[in-house]
């Protein structure tokens, strides 16, 4: 018995392992961090906010080149967003929270201010399409 108890646990932890595990490769298992047009495509066929994001944060560059990227996912993000038929309420507060986005990080200027932005932006959109989806 303990040892299918074992057994259990270690499948249960080595599925789970890989089903976190971000590939940044596409369907030939080519590297898209060298590809952004391919990187920006299969975040725009993500099937929803929480993959995009996900795979826009594990690939990125670390450069104004996440800028593209991240719009591509917080495009997903809108498109979810848009058909859960948010309140008022909840786009206020993305709203607000844009806002401050814009007012924390484009303060400082320069292309990592520009992604800095460009995740906080996709963060507040990730935050109120599960906030939504909650509801």
């Amino acid at each position: 018995m303990k040892m299918i108890q074992s057994l259990l646990s270690l499948m249960i932890f080595a599925t789970t392992s890989m089903a976190m595990a971000v590939e940044c490769v596409d369907a030939k298992v080519n590297d898209i961090t060298n590809q952004p047009e391919v990187f920006q495509e299969l975040i725009s066929k993500k099937k929803n906010c929480y993959e995009a994001a996900d795979l826009a944060r594990a690939c990125a560059w670390g450069s104004s080149l996440d800028v593209s990227t991240v719009a591509t996912a917080t495009t997903v993000c809108d498109d979810q967003m848009n058909k859960l038929a948010p309140e008022k309420e909840d786009l206020d507060l993305l709203t607000a929270m844009y806002n401050r986005c814009d007012a924390h990080h484009d303060e400082n200027g320069g292309t990592l201010a520009q992604s800095a932005t460009a995740y906080c932006v996709l963060s507040a959109i990730e935050f109120v399409v599960n906030l939504v989806t909650v509801e």
